[in-house]
C-alpha cells in the first residue's frame, strides 16, 4: 500500500504541479494583461498632460500676440488730436493778439476782423494749415481739420480718415449759435 499511497502521492503532486504551473501562467496573463492597463492608463496620461500643455502655449502665444501697439496707437491718436486742437484753439495769433478762438468766432459771425488783408475765416485756415504742415504733416500722421456750424462747413484741411481715427470735437459759442471744430487724426 505504500506503493499505491506513494504513487497517488506523486500523482496528486503532480496534478498540483500541472495546476501550480497553469496557476502561474494565469497569472502571467493577468500580470501581462494588468502591465498593459497600467501602460495604457500612463499612456493615457501623458496624453492628457501633453493636450493641457498644448493648450496652455496656446493661451500663452495668444497673449503674447495681443498687439500693444494698436492700444498705445489709439490713446496717442487721441491725445494727439485733443492736445492739438487744445493748443491751437488758445494759440495767440499775429492778428492784432487775438486768440485762434476769438478769430473762429468772429468767422461764424460777421467777419468783421481784417488780418493782414485776409478775413478772419481765411487768416485761421492758412495759420491752421502751417501749423500742422510744420507738425503733423511732419510727422507722417493723416488728419483731418474741420471746422463747421449746424448749417455749414467752413473750411477743411487734410485728407478725410478712412479706416481708424480719433477725433477731438471742441464746440465754440458764438452769438450766432455754436461752431464747431474737429480734428480726426488717422
Amino acid at each position: 500500500m505504500m506503493k499505491i499511497k506513494n504513487f497517488q502521492h506523486t500523482k496528486k503532486s503532480k496534478i498540483s504541479c500541472v495546476q501550480k504551473t497553469q496557476s502561474v501562467f494565469k497569472d502571467a496573463k493577468n500580470r501581462r494583461f494588468l502591465c498593459m492597463k497600467k501602460a495604457q492608463t500612463e499612456i493615457m496620461g501623458l496624453a492628457i498632460i501633453v493636450i493641457l500643455i498644448m493648450i496652455g502655449m496656446f493661451f500663452v502665444i495668444s497673449f503674447l500676440t495681443v498687439d500693444t501697439i494698436d492700444y498705445k496707437k489709439q490713446f496717442t491718436q487721441a491725445e494727439l488730436a485733443s492736445n492739438m486742437l487744445n493748443t491751437f484753439l488758445r494759440t495767440t495769433s499775429d492778428c492784432n493778439g487775438f486768440s485762434m478762438t476769438e478769430l473762429l468766432q468772429d468767422c461764424n459771425q460777421d467777419k468783421s476782423i481784417i488780418c493782414y488783408g485776409e478775413s478772419s475765416c481765411d487768416y485761421v485756415s492758412s495759420t491752421a494749415q502751417q501749423i500742422f504742415m510744420e507738425t503733423l504733416e511732419k510727422w507722417n500722421v493723416d488728419y483731418e481739420f474741420k471746422v463747421f456750424n449746424d448749417e455749414n462747413t467752413l473750411f477743411t484741411l487734410g485728407k478725410t480718415c478712412i479706416n481708424n481715427k480719433k477725433s477731438k470735437l471742441f464746440p465754440i459759442p458764438t452769438d450766432s449759435g455754436i461752431l464747431f471744430v474737429k480734428l480726426d487724426v488717422c
